[in-house]
């Protein structure tokens, strides 16, 4: 026997409700905002009460882990909280421990909290110094609250308001939902650098297969060195392959891994390349080589992309459309966006190391060799390997 209109058909109308009524352009500015505060090397402080302190002690790992941004939550240290709650009042315990972590400008303060904070009222009045202390500092706020918002939604930069559809059940959606927010912001190809353990693990996939991931200028073909630092070719005169480039890429492909070409061409977006070269040059690639794909950002660093190098979303574009296992993937490159993107994604990176005068990569790569046809004999020496432990074990 079915029956209708029961507390929990109630409940889960709500929460659809919520995730339609949900600020979609709020939430891609929060998303921005994670990424200009990890590019300008600044910290995450999430502060919550309640269940909300629990979701900031989840949240911050993810952040850290999955996101690469470096995240604190004053309440995952009962002791010193509850010992600035008694000796200095529970008023100004986050101001406080947000004094003595050097709070900067660069920095971005988070806020999980149903209300939001009100003097007035007295509730959460913690969170209303720390956001005070914030804002006289220049530091960026970014709210997930619920209600109004209290004070958190009147001084954030960004505020991501849980819609109230019961107000009977305010506080269960606002902490249910804090956590879906902060979820779909870690998983947000623009914020996300690091691939989660389930998602990686494609192997389980009988049909899933390993690739190679080149770069283009200075992997495939070459590239003009000006400055220390490479440059594209700006026309098909100047496109040349590298030599021993076909042949290591037969032999990748004879050994059954997938080859994509994942290249940054950002002058066409700084005006100084078009579109129909770029589109010339990659069919010339497409006739020459045996690769399965050629994916392209064409953005600059301006456009806050998830395709640009060193994020990761072209691997995992590839790996959507592929059926990619990215954890027995390699990453060929010659430049340090190379490996971070390779890095992010999971995959073993190579650089080819040209002696350009450039940064290096945050993570080191997993060897350094001097052409392609050396990248590609040691792929196959790592895979056969990998194969032979496979077989003893």
């Amino acid at each position: 026997m079915r029956t209708e209109n029961t507390f929990a058909q109630r409940f889960l109308a709500e929460a659809n409700e919520v995730i339609d009524r949900l600020d979609r352009e709020c939430l891609e500015t929060a998303a921005a905002l994670l990424v200009r505060t990890r590019s300008a090397g600044g910290r995450l402080f999430i502060l919550g009460v309640g269940g909300s302190a629990a979701n900031a002690s989840h949240a911050v790992n993810d952040f850290r882990k999955i996101a690469g941004i470096e995240a604190y939550a004053p309440t995952d240290n009962v002791s010193e909280l509850t010992a600035r709650a008694n000796d200095e009042g529970w008023a100004s315990v986050f101001e406080g421990w947000l004094r003595v972590s050097r709070l900067q400008a660069n920095d971005l303060v988070m806020v999980f909290s149903v209300g939001g904070g009100d003097l007035e009222k007295n509730v959460s009045t913690n969170l209303v110094a720390a956001l005070q202390y914030a804002r006289s500092l220049g530091a960026k706020i970014l709210g997930i609250v619920g209600r109004d918002g209290g004070y958190t939604a009147t001084v954030a930069d960004v505020c991501i308001l849980i819609p109230t559809v019961n107000p009977d059940h305010i506080t269960p959606h606002t902490e249910a939902f804090q956590a879906v927010v902060w979820h779909l912001l870690v998983s947000h190809p623009a914020v996300k650098q690091q691939q989660t353990k389930w998602e990686s693990t494609v192997s389980a996939n009988p049909q899933s297969r390993p690739a190679v991931f080149l770069d283009r200028d200075g992997v495939l073909n070459r590239a003009s060195v000006q400055d220390g630092k490479p440059r594209p070719p700006l026309s098909m005169d100047e496109f040349e392959l590298l030599p021993g480039v076909v042949l290591a890429l037969h032999d990748l492909k004879a050994r059954g891994f997938a080859l994509i070409v994942i290249t940054n061409q950002p002058d066409v977006a700084r005006g100084n390349q078009t579109r129909a070269v770029i589109d010339a040059m990659h069919e010339s690639l497409a006739d020459s080589l045996p690769v399965d794909d050629i994916l392209v950002c064409y953005h600059d660093d301006a456009d806050r992309c998830a395709c640009r190098k060193p994020l990761p979303g072209l691997l995992f574009e590839a790996q959507r459309r592929h059926n990619i296992d990215l954890s027995r993937s390699f990453v060929v490159g010659d430049r340090w966006r190379d490996i971070d993107a390779g890095h992010a994604a999971g995959c073993a990176t190579i650089l080819i190391d040209h002696g350009y005068r450039e940064r290096k990569p945050r993570h080191p790569p997993d060897t350094e060799v001097k052409s392609l046809r050396e990248a590609a004999d040691w792929i196959i020496a790592k895979n056969l390997k990998g194969t032979a432990d496979e077989v003893h074990i």
